[in-house]
């Protein structure tokens, strides 16, 4: 019903950044889902609309859409309840009347098959296109990287020039140069968003993350995951090549906007560092924001599932040890309790 749809966008809008009534039925917001610009919070490019008698979302940033209801549910599930309630008392919640039935569609995005790289990659080599013998192709040998995913990495043989032709990140005349492996970070639509440069030898620092679009988050691998099934959300990009349905978040602060929207499919698989303080303090912070988390065994003697694989455990392997100490609520608590050991 549009009277109870409106009467819910309004009661919405002051948990939404920016929430502006345009004209009747009209309604501007920045979006939650994407942070609708890190670099600048004024931007809001959601839109609350009307369709016929309900109304629906869209976020002209990141492109996600769905009915007012499921942006409700997103925000405020308490809210959520309240709205399902009162739209069921006006005889609107009908399996073919109501368009909430598919809640997961919110979500849903196709995964892009080939990623695009709309020129910026062009100068550079895919490993695929590489010898046997080159220095990049033996490096990634060595990491034992699936062969299935060397079309995603890239080798720069002089990294900072690359760079700067893309954004100027370096002093020029550059003096030390060196060739990177690069690892490029895809948004939805398959564009270049940003890209890490690892080190082959003792060059520091290890790892350059340059991001051309300060819009996305520093999420690896989101153009290529299914929704629909669970998601492993890992530190590294690499770390990531060796699960199906994997992302990596670069780093070890995984509460994101893009992973919280995940928050019931996802498991969290940090770094085995049990006696790391910090990686102890940011797991139990997650285990308190309600994820799924893996706390892996002390058989397990590897720090990341990069060195799992070179340890010799199959990538099956490593799932199966990840699914079977994954823990979330309060088993994840006292499972947490015994696993810290500091």
């Amino acid at each position: 019903m549009l009277f109870i749809d409106a009467k819910y966008a309004q009661i919405l809008g002051p948990r939404l950044r920016n929430f502006a009534q345009k004209k009747d039925y009209l309604w501007n917001y920045s979006c939650p889902v994407c942070g609708d610009s890190s670099k600048n919070k004024l931007k809001a490019r959601g839109y609350i609309y009307r369709k016929k008698n309900d109304l629906f979302t869209k976020c002209h940033n990141c492109g996600h859409g769905s009915t007012l209801g499921n942006l409700i549910k997103y925000v405020d599930t308490n809210l959520y309840d309240q709205y399902v309630l009162e739209r069921y008392k006006d005889g609107a919640t009908g399996r073919k009347s109501h368009k909430d039935v598919d809640e997961n569609n919110f979500f849903k995005t196709e995964p892009v098959k080939v990623p695009l790289t709309d020129g910026i990659l062009d100068p550079l080599k895919k490993i695929t296109d590489l010898p046997e013998s080159h220095p990049a192709v033996q490096y990634v040998l060595s990491r034992l990287i699936p062969k299935e995913n060397w079309g995603l990495l890239y080798f720069a043989p002089k990294f900072k020039a690359f760079t700067n032709n893309i954004t100027p990140k370096f002093q020029e005349p550059i003096k030390d140069d060196h060739p990177r492996l690069i690892i490029p970070y895809f948004n939805k639509h398959g564009k270049v968003f940003a890209y890490q440069a690892r080190a082959f030898g003792k060059e520091q620092p290890k790892y350059y993350t340059i991001k051309i679009d300060e819009d996305y988050e520093k999420i690896y691998g989101l153009e290529r995951v299914d929704f629909s099934k669970r998601i492993y959300v890992v530190e590294g990009p690499i770390d990531s090549l060796f699960l199906p349905n994997a992302i990596a978040v670069s780093g070890s602060s995984f509460d994101m906007i893009s992973v919280r929207q995940l928050l019931t499919n996802a498991t969290i698989v940090m770094d085995n560092e049990p006696r790391n303080k910090e990686i102890v303090k940011l797991l139990d912070k997650n285990i308190e924001l309600g994820y799924n988390v893996s706390m892996l065994p002390d058989t397990i003697p590897y720090k990341d599932i990069n060195e799992m694989v070179e340890g010799g455990m199959t990538p099956n392997e490593i799932l199966d040890v990840i699914n079977t100490n994954t823990f979330s609520g309060m088993e994840a608590k006292l499972k947490f309790s015994t696993w810290k050991k500091i």
